[in-house]
């Protein structure tokens, strides 16, 4: 039970495998969003725990027959009795978090769009490449080429940090969550960012609920580089809003960003003198700051 939980109800079931008391706890997540309130209920053989379940109440729609409160009394009622008819059950802990897979890298660069050599994708390069030269580990994430499904809202991360989702989004998080320095290279589309890295930057709430469940703290630097075929910064605006947005939700420290227009004309990124030493000279003075803090 966590320090900040209150401690609902109890009940202890003598069974011939032994003793097990089952535990309904309450959590004010107030704090993370307003009125949360999460549920949790343990079923321990003895002082080992066997199996936990958790609901909180931003999970059950508006209208809905039972609120997250009577869900969880249901729950508790029903594994009461599950616990005295099949103890044998309960006799070993039943995880159901799952580790995060994929490595952690020093830089963590999220190639935001759907063409795989454009101009997003050789600034891409000039980024891995630079941490390469600075000693760093780095990774390229190529998000159209990933299976990264929509959020879903379902709300499931906070109740024990992770997310019932089955796709390639975990070695993204397990990359965020140790990177020094978070890289985001898009063009603009339709005045924001392509749908690929929309849909990892709205999953990542589910990092967003390991900071705030298990304590798993971002400590980055961010840059967003980004290019867009219109003349003039208004063509940004979005962008760097929903960016900005992104990164300020993960406590990521946001840089100056590097925001290049005019490719309708100009076609080619690399044939804009002096760009390319500007976005490694960028890199560099994050990355000696990203080591030094």
């Amino acid at each position: 039970m966590s320090e900040s939980a209150t401690e609902e109800k109890t009940q202890t079931i003598e069974t011939p495998e032994g003793t097990f008391t089952i535990r309904l706890t309450m959590d004010d997540m107030g704090d993370i969003y307003p009125g949360m309130i999460r549920y949790n209920i343990e079923v321990l053989r003895g002082t080992e725990t066997v199996y936990t379940y958790a609901i909180n109440s931003y999970e059950i729609p508006p209208g809905s027959l039972f609120d997250a409160r009577k869900t969880a009394d249901i729950v508790f009622a029903r594994l009461a009795q599950d616990v005295s008819s099949r103890p044998h059950l309960y006799l070993r802990p039943r995880v159901f978090t799952r580790p995060l897979p994929g490595d952690t890298v020093d830089v963590v660069i999220l190639q935001g769009s759907p063409r795989r050599f454009g101009n997003s994708a050789k600034i891409a390069s000039w980024c891995d490449d630079e941490a390469a030269r600075a000693g760093l580990s780095s990774r390229v994430f190529y998000l159209q080429d990933m299976d990264i499904r929509a959020c879903i809202g379902c709300y499931v991360c906070y109740d024990q940090g992770y997310c019932p989702v089955d796709d390639d989004m975990p070695r993204l998080i397990r990359a965020l969550e140790t990177a020094s320095l978070i890289v985001v290279c898009t063009p603009v589309y339709t005045n924001t960012v392509p749908a690929p890295l929309k849909a990892a930057m709205d999953r990542c709430q589910w990092l967003h609920a390991r900071e705030k469940v298990l304590g798993k703290e971002v400590r980055a630097r961010g840059l967003l580089i980004a290019v867009a075929g219109r003349r003039g910064k208004e063509a940004f605006t979005c962008v760097t809003g929903v960016v900005r947005a992104f990164m300020g939700n993960l406590g990521i420290r946001f840089a100056e960003p590097i925001l290049i227009g005019d490719l309708d004309r100009l076609r080619d990124v690399a044939e804009i003198e002096g760009i390319e030493e500007e976005i490694r000279a960028s890199l560099r003075v994050l990355l000696v700051s990203g080591d030094e803090g």
